[in-house]
């Protein structure tokens, strides 16, 4: 065998697994067909959320005013801001080379095909072989049946990225994670935007409540949002046009670009030879069982392929957790996965919601406590949002939702009480720090134990 451990794709997946594996000393190699990184690195989660900490101090400087700063000019470089953007995820891309050669992962450059158990082809030629594989190919951007993209007027999310040209109007068709965030950047860079979503809520799947709160906030910061909408019947000329109908109502408007954020599908096609005992599902993924071993023994697969939720987070603990189960037989445990929206404000979320609940008919106790309620929320005017607790009848915490400020890194303490199954009155005694942004979470949860003191 040429390898002990070979991942197919080099994303988060891909990369941290193998770095893991060889760390404790498998012969490991990743077959890679483009950058290290994958579409988080190179094209999804790093360069979008440099882009918007640009973004962000526009806003910033906008609010200044209210917090006794007056700013008379600023100058927006979109120019600069893509150099920055590409600086980091250059910088962050050469990291993981060295990581590669510190720990003697060998990288293959080319496209990949199972062949069969324990045996890959690199671009329909040089055989490679190894004990375990791991299939991390990720995925790509969704069409929808009726709008395909054009590269001029129908874009995907890749073509936003270097900022070329900011639109004077711009539609995004979804209103989920990518959809908002790019609605958000191209808005306080001069677009006049819209989303359009066919579901009820912004951010769907999210607790209403949370998701209700953001689109207010999206509104108030001039993106029209129509949701439990349905778009149809194209029209591509100079602008694109589109017929939307929600309920009776039915209209039409035309918009320069359109940006297509309905979704991702799975990079399979083509990635298993023909006459192997495996089958992909209806929509591409790949059946996994409980340990993410597929249906041919010695190969796995984690991350986008193996279906949702599509976080890259998700994919890196899958693959270190069958690296995990390959070296001890330890199974794979399939822990609550959190989610974040880095929004203005942000929104995150971790495990049962009160819809859930509702649907479930599960008896709950609810928490809230409102960043407007809190110190440090008023001390940097950060007033908007609210910390969620949803908890069972003896106060085991089953799931967390925040939309505010910072709400992505105030979310891993809530996901490890909903993992670890822990009760809100386990946290009383735990001092948090004055003043702080973390203290909501303390008086959410406090909510439910009671003992929380300003609500």
């Amino acid at each position: 065998m040429d390898h002990d451990l070979l991942f197919i794709g080099g994303g988060p997946a891909g990369y941290e697994g193998a770095i893991a594996a060889a760390k404790k000393g498998l012969k490991t190699a990743v077959v890679e067909m483009d950058r290290l990184g994958g579409t988080c690195l190179q094209r999804g989660c790093i360069p979008t959320k440099a882009i918007l900490h640009s973004v962000k101090a526009i806003k910033q400087i906008n609010d200044f005013a209210k917090i006794g700063v007056q700013v008379e000019k600023f100058r927006i470089s979109a120019d600069e801001i893509n150099r920055r953007k590409e600086r980091i995820v250059a910088k962050q891309t050469r990291g993981i080379e060295l990581l590669f050669k510190q720990n003697n992962v060998q990288l293959i450059q080319g496209k990949a095909q199972v062949t069969g158990a324990g045996t890959i082809r690199i671009d329909g030629q040089r055989e490679v072989s190894s004990r375990h594989i791991v299939v991390a190919t990720g995925s790509a951007p969704a069409e929808l049946p009726f709008l395909k993209w054009d590269g001029q007027k129908v874009i995907w999310s890749d073509q936003l990225l270097n900022l070329e040209v900011i639109p004077p109007s711009m539609l995004v068709i979804g209103a989920g994670a990518v959809g908002l965030e790019w609605a958000l950047i191209y808005s306080y860079l001069g677009s006049k935007v819209t989303v359009v979503e066919i579901m009820e809520a912004v951010v769907p799947g999210s607790d209403s409540e949370i998701a209700k709160i953001l689109k207010n906030e999206l509104i108030k910061q001039n993106i029209t949002i129509h949701t439990a909408t349905a778009a149809g019947d194209p029209v591509i000329g100079q602008k694109v046009g589109l017929k939307f109908k929600k309920e009776d109502k039915e209209w039409r408007e035309e918009f320069d670009k359109v940006l297509l954020a309905v979704g991702r599908t799975p990079n399979t096609a083509g990635l298993f030879a023909a006459g192997l005992p495996l089958r992909l599902d209806a929509k591409g993924f790949i059946p996994v069982a409980a340990n993410l071993e597929t249906a041919i023994p010695g190969i796995f697969a984690c991350g986008d392929v193996v279906g949702q939720p599509m976080l890259a987070h998700k994919a890196s603990h899958q693959a270190m957790a069958i690296v995990e189960h390959i070296i001890s037989g330890r199974p794979v445990a399939h822990h609550p996965l959190p989610a974040a929206v880095f929004t203005f404000p942000e929104l995150a979320t971790v495990g049962l919601s009160e819809d859930q609940a509702i649907r479930e008919k599960r008896k709950v106790k609810i928490g809230r406590f409102p960043y407007a309620a809190g110190s440090r929320a008023n001390a940097i005017d950060e007033k908007t949002g609210l910390v969620k607790v949803i908890a069972a009848e003896d106060n085991t915490v089953l799931g967390a939702h925040i939309i505010g400020a910072e709400a992505g890194e105030l979310l891993p303490l809530l996901t490890y009480a909903v993992t670890r199954g822990l009760k809100a009155d386990e946290f009383k005694d735990l001092v948090f720090i004055h003043p702080t942004l973390s203290e909501n979470v303390w008086e959410a949860l406090g909510g439910i134990a009671g003992f929380s003191v300003h609500i």
